[in-house]
């Protein structure tokens, strides 16, 4: 009896000890993954590539901050690093001193990148309080697009 319990105890211990690093690398592929994604190197702005294919393929440089009047203006570069076409968006969202946002009107901004060219994207905070920003470039988020592929998919092939 006792050697059948120990046998019962040392596959529980296996089973917890296979369950916690196969959890332990989940977690570290998902924070590798974030990392590469967001971009917080720059005290004022955090530059996200917020569809994961674009990882590699495009890059978000050249942030210029600075005054126009009372208000604060952003300038960012989006280069194309791939011979592909893409047709993406992007958003900005500002926040004040301490990080939240002062500017959320959610608008998406469609654009065209070429193969190998770079893009240049402007933007003004609307209150004197503006003082960093948040630039997201992603896939277009489009659910007629979605839904006329899906609809396509579903048609019978004959």
């Amino acid at each position: 009896m006792r050697v059948k319990n120990i046998f019962e105890l040392l596959a529980v211990l296996i089973s917890v000890i296979v369950l916690s690093a196969c959890s332990t690398l989940k977690g570290a592929n998902m924070t590798h993954k974030a990392q590469l994604t967001i971009d917080d190197t720059h005290p004022r702005a955090t530059l996200i590539i917020g569809s994961s294919d674009l990882v590699d393929n495009i890059l978000i440089t050249n942030v210029k901050i600075g005054k126009v009047g009372l208000l604060t203006r952003a300038a960012v570069d989006v280069q194309n690093l791939t011979d592909d076409r893409y047709q993406l968006e992007y958003k900005f969202v500002w926040r004040d001193r301490q990080g939240f946002p002062i500017d959320e009107s959610n608008v998406w901004h469609r654009f065209v990148l070429t193969p190998r060219k770079i893009k240049s994207f402007q933007s003004v905070g609307k209150r004197e309080d503006a003082y960093s920003v948040q630039f997201t470039v992603r896939f277009p988020d489009d659910l007629y697009i979605e839904t006329d592929y899906q609809d396509e998919k579903a048609k019978p092939f004959f």
